[in-house]
């Protein structure tokens, strides 16, 4: 009767992640308020937000930080006001910077600091993370895997997010960018950092699902890297330690490698199973044979 009793506490602690959702929600909501705060800052310096619309942000923010203590005690209403703010911060930065237009992202970062760029590429994961975690917080807020072996698939994913936002704002400095415009490539190199990441904290329970997303993000990574810079008439690496210099060129081979990696780890997971299975299903087939027999 214990153990019966005590099965369901169990099942109901465990959550997705390697990590508890709402420890996951608070970081990435935290990363998102900042990034957001410093965008808005840089939006009000070049005059194209007022100060009425400073002040609806700021109460924003300020719901969105009673949102997560909300979380932490337990009222899972606060869970769905997190969600729905970072949705609407997505929503909101894409239109505006993500798009062309006098507040599109290369013209922004020209005028205000190439930094902003990584602010803005950064600030997408972290909401759509912020989304995701807020979901999964609904129902399991402080359960996790312990299933620590696809922790080191979670911090190489983390690096490599930062490393591609990195290379992508480097690119962009450089109009370098195969073909696409800024804005589209700053928003392509975001979801991918998303994917990758979330991939990787899927991995934990849904290993199947987790690595089949890794392998999507992962593989527009490395390919774009070898279709920009490794075909012919391609930029080099080389020329990217001349214009930028030889840490940007390092940044520029480090995030494809480490996304190649991960893109061959996600695959053997895929792949491995499927070969293991085959024996299996062969001795489950002649077994009632036997019995037979």
């Amino acid at each position: 009767m214990l153990a019966m009793r005590a099965s369901p506490a169990v099942r109901r602690a465990q959550g997705p992640f390697v990590l508890p959702a709402r420890l996951l929600l608070l970081f990435a909501s935290l990363l998102a308020i900042a990034l957001g705060a410093f965008n808005l800052a840089h939006e009000l310096h070049a005059g194209e937000v007022d100060i009425i619309y400073t002040v609806v942000a700021g109460a924003a923010v300020l719901l969105w930080l009673v949102s997560l203590l909300l979380v932490y005690k337990g009222v899972r209403v606060g869970a769905f006001i997190a969600g729905t703010i970072a949705f609407i911060e997505f929503g909101v930065i894409v239109s505006a910077h993500f798009v062309s237009g006098p507040a599109a992202l290369s013209a922004f970062a020209r005028h205000e600091g190439l930094q902003l760029a990584s602010a803005l590429m950064g600030l997408l994961p972290a909401c759509l993370l912020g989304v995701m975690a807020a979901i999964v917080s609904w129902s399991h807020p402080t359960g996790y895997r312990r299933r620590l072996e696809s922790l080191p698939l979670l911090i190489v994913g983390f690096a490599g997010a930062v490393l591609v936002v990195l290379a992508a704002t480097d690119a962009i400095n450089r109009s370098d960018l195969g073909g696409a415009n800024p804005e589209d490539a700053a928003f392509i190199a975001a979801i991918t950092s998303a994917a990758w990441l979330a991939g990787a904290l899927w991995i934990a329970r849904v290993r199947r699902t987790g690595a089949i997303v890794i392998a999507v993000g992962t593989f527009n990574i490395w390919y774009s890297f070898i279709t920009i810079h490794l075909t012919k008439g391609a930029t080099s690496v080389s020329e990217i330690g001349a214009k930028s210099g030889t840490i940007w060129a390092v940044i520029s081979v480090a995030a494809p490698v480490l996304a190649a990696a991960s893109f061959l780890v996600a695959l053997g997971l895929l792949v491995v199973p499927m070969v293991r299975r085959k024996p299996g299903a062969v001795q489950v087939g002649t077994q009632p044979a036997r019995r037979g027999a």
